[in-house]
């Protein structure tokens, strides 16, 4: 009787233990269908308008598109635009399921001119506006703006510019910014600080105060490392680096070293050898003040 006891009761509690993992395991499935559902939402969620053109669809929208179209979406530069009113985007904000909220700072040389000047100039007014944009499908929007931080319209259709017009933009944009850098770098061009340089790393401090370190000084227009004594005839600033024109050693003999900034300590030198570029060049760091004093006695006392 005892047995037959022992044996009811092993089986209840197995009964129970078997229970209690059927539980555990619909819990745990539960979880993890509840996690993934959190994901899928959480996607839906994080939807942004894709950077490039748009456009209002109709008959000429292929034409508006070649012209940049109608609004331009750039979240990876935190800007939206149009014709001749252009806002930088604060935050971005997720408010419904495919729809963003942003918060701008915008210039508006139409609206300004409506309101009238206020003591500034239309191109240098700021206004704080939002846009609504609602996912439509794949290639269309749905956007509304305000208007001196008012809506005071209906949100409007905005269909994504055809692939050539966005190649087109994108080309004419990468050649207006590196004009502009290219200006910009004419204007105030790079020159490295003069003194000693030596090859970063182990024993850096060491090998700076040794002689045949490399001496950069294009106001004495000299270029020295190692044996080379060289001499700059001109200097060619170019969008990432410089272009050094050097007449080497005894007779001299032409060469070009270019030169390219790392950081404020550190850059990258490349020297031709008869003039031919047979390497990427190397880095060189500014060396410590005990280097550049030695070199500025040396400087001294050649004078």
């Amino acid at each position: 009787m005892r047995e037959t006891l022992g044996l009811d009761v092993k089986s209840m509690f197995g009964q129970r233990v078997t229970y209690a993992v059927l539980a555990l395991t619909c819990v745990a499935g539960q979880i993890t269908e509840a996690s993934a559902q959190n994901k899928i939402n959480s996607a839906v969620e994080k939807w942004r308008p894709a950077d490039g053109l748009y456009a209002s669809p109709g008959k000429d929208f292929e034409a508006q598109c070649l012209e940049y179209g109608d609004f331009i979406i750039e979240l990876s530069r935190n800007s939206v635009g149009g014709n001749e009113w252009g806002c930088k985007i604060r935050t971005v904000s997720d408010i419904a399921d495919g729809t963003v909220r942003l918060d701008m700072s915008c210039n508006d040389y139409n609206l300004a001119e409506t309101l009238g000047s206020r003591g500034r100039k239309a191109e240098d007014r700021r206004f704080q506006e939002t846009m609504l944009v609602r996912r439509i499908d794949e290639k269309a929007i749905s956007v509304r703006k305000t208007l001196d931080g008012k809506f005071k319209g209906a949100a409007w259709r905005a269909d994504y510019c055809p692939a050539n017009a966005q190649r087109l933009y994108a080309d004419n944009k990468a050649q207006e910014e590196r004009k502009a850098a290219e200006q910009k770098a004419m204007q105030h061009p790079w020159r490295p600080k003069p003194g000693v340089y030596a090859t970063p790393g182990n024993d850096f401090s060491e090998r700076c105060l040794q002689s045949g370190n490399t001496i950069i000084d294009l106001d004495q227009r000299s270029i020295a490392s190692g044996t080379d004594k060289c001499g700059v005839t001109s200097i060619r600033d170019n969008l990432d680096n410089i272009q050094v024109f050097v007449a080497c050693n005894t007779p001299p003999n032409p060469e070009t070293v270019i030169l390219k900034w790392i950081d404020d300590k550190t850059l990258l030198l490349q020297k031709s050898v008869n003039r031919e570029f047979r390497d990427d060049g190397g880095p060189l760091a500014y060396c410590q003040e005990a280097a550049q004093h030695m070199y500025a006695a040396t400087s001294k006392r050649r004078k």
